[in-house]
């Protein structure tokens, strides 16, 4: 269910949400650079290790978004911020899921 982002509550809420789980992400990105770099350093999977840096440094930066967000934007102003939170989550998530192709294309 789409909800009116425009509505400070449902936007804190929102970015609450992101918070938590962009944190998560980048915990999983970079654990999956450690675990790419303990076996042997093939070229292609440095590429994906670099694809994945890239990513949890955008869930990491949504992070700081957030909590600034939280902490000193406006209420009314909330859902503008939420934007290009929602942005960098997502261009985040793409990077992280391009790097998984990435890696199972060169396992093939």
């Amino acid at each position: 269910m789409l909800k009116n982002l425009r509505d400070p509550k449902e936007a804190r809420d929102a970015m609450l949400s992101l918070l938590s789980t962009a944190g998560t992400l980048a915990g999983i990105a970079v654990g999956l650079v450690g675990i790419m770099n303990a076996g042997h350093g093939e070229s292609v999977a440095t590429a994906a290790d670099d694809i994945l840096l890239l990513s949890a440094l955008g869930f990491l930066f949504v992070c700081y978004l957030v909590f600034f967000a939280v902490r000193n934007v406006s209420a009314a102003q909330a859902w503008r911020v939420l934007e290009v939170i929602d942005l960098v989550f997502l261009a985040s998530m793409t990077l992280m899921v391009l790097a998984g192709f990435i890696v199972v294309y060169t396992m093939m």
